[in-house]
């Protein structure tokens, strides 16, 4: 157990704004606290904790007569705040440090203390497993995922084995005759070659000649 991560640890579960803010909060409820405890419980305690925090253990005075009321009155006071404040702030400085303590100093920790005080240096529970509707599927062994992180390079149909469409549906080269209107060899002409509207075809005049107009 490091003094950082011990704070860093105090400040995630609190909420708390910045590492100055759980130092003094780790600062008063390990000195209260330590007040519950007599000499030779305080020196198992500080031995197992970092020089800064050990300090504050070490501080005394070691009654071992502190009830769990009192050590949150003395939180309180300390601190300034309301009571409701210095409870929550003593059960989350004492839950981080009963997750972090070995379990031959907790035990020892808990054998000397009441019920209540005991209580709050207890390792939290794990959290209960979701319900199995909730559980998230198992992720893909290397290579079989469709993610980066899962997938493996390359793509599930490779371009050498791929066989295109060698144009689009209209194009003329899916044509078995591209341009067979237009062709010389194959055409049957022009739109005014087969409406025998060429020059080569046409009679001479017009149409309607200019002696039957006005009729």
């Amino acid at each position: 157990m490091d003094e950082a991560t011990f704070l860093d640890e105090v400040a995630w579960r609190g909420g708390l704004g910045d590492a100055a803010s759980a130092r003094r909060i780790v600062e008063v409820v390990l000195a209260a606290f330590a007040e519950a405890l007599v000499l030779d419980e305080a020196r198992a305690l500080a031995h197992a904790l970092p020089a800064p925090l050990a300090a504050w253990v070490l501080a005394g005075p070691h009654a071992g007569n502190l009830a769990e009321d009192a050590l949150y009155r003395r939180v309180a006071d300390r601190e300034g705040t309301l009571i409701g404040f210095a409870i929550e702030h003593s059960r989350l400085v004492l839950g981080v440090l009963g997750d972090r303590l070995p379990e031959t100093t907790r035990v020892r920790l808990r054998r000397h203390l009441g019920p209540e005080l005991a209580a709050l240096l207890a390792p939290r529970a794990p959290l209960p497993a979701p319900p199995a509707h909730l559980r998230k599927p198992p992720e893909p062994a290397l290579g079989e995922g469709h993610t980066l992180a899962t997938g493996r390079p390359g793509s599930q149909k490779p371009v050498s084995e791929a066989a295109p469409e060698r144009a689009h549906a209209e194009s003329v080269v899916r044509a078995e005759n591209p341009h067979e209107d237009t062709k010389l060899s194959s055409s049957r002409g022009l739109t005014q070659e087969r409406e025998r509207e060429t020059l080569a075809e046409g009679e001479p005049g017009p149409l309607r000649p200019v002696s039957e107009k006005g009729r």
